[in-house]
């Protein structure tokens, strides 16, 4: 993110950049994870994309967590998430009002900004918000009908959104010093 940069354009370009990637070449884990690595200069490279490989369309295709909303949870965590096994879980900093580790509380607006803006956390869930239905894109015929409901593109979208959802977080997790 380069200094001038106003925030309206770190989110537009993020947004924009996450929703080309799952247009292009799908797994919505992977697209808002990389768009956030490559905006923020997030640790991990090809080996946490590599990671990420089988989180899209609510974890291996089985409808359950948003592969968007995970790829927003991998992110954070490579943003602020503890790099030894003995470091405290989720850093040192305890919120005032909640008693709870900060990033963690910021981790938590962020699942809740989500499910906000997507009425669930649940992929099925919000695959029947956008097209009325959810989809078993294990099986071929309702793969099909995906894709001839402008799946992808529908998808971009969520996709793209998610992640600049999860770059506001970011934003404000770096604001407050909470970065790495």
């Amino acid at each position: 993110m380069a200094k001038k940069d106003s925030k309206e354009e770190v989110l537009n370009r993020v947004e924009r950049r996450a929703a080309a990637y799952e247009y292009e070449y799908h797994g919505c884990t992977q697209c808002v994870l990389l768009a956030l690595q490559q905006e923020f200069n997030l640790p991990g490279g090809s080996a946490a994309l590599k990671a990420a490989g089988f989180w899209a369309a609510g974890t291996a295709r089985m409808g359950n967590m948003c592969g968007a909303l995970t790829g927003t949870m991998l992110a954070l965590g490579l943003l602020a998430g503890r790099e030894r096994i003995e470091d405290p879980l989720y850093g040192e900093e305890i919120d005032e009002t909640s008693g709870q580790p900060r990033r963690l509380e910021f981790a938590r607006a962020s699942f809740r900004r989500f499910v906000q803006e997507f009425g669930s956390w649940i992929c099925r869930d919000i695959q029947i918000s956008q097209f009325g239905r959810s989809f078993d894109l294990h099986n071929p015929k309702d793969n099909e009908e995906f894709e001839k409901a402008s799946g992808h593109e529908t998808c971009s979208k969520v996709v793209g959104k998610a992640a600049r959802l999860a770059a506001e977080t970011i934003l404000e997790m770096k604001a407050e010093g909470l970065a790495k």
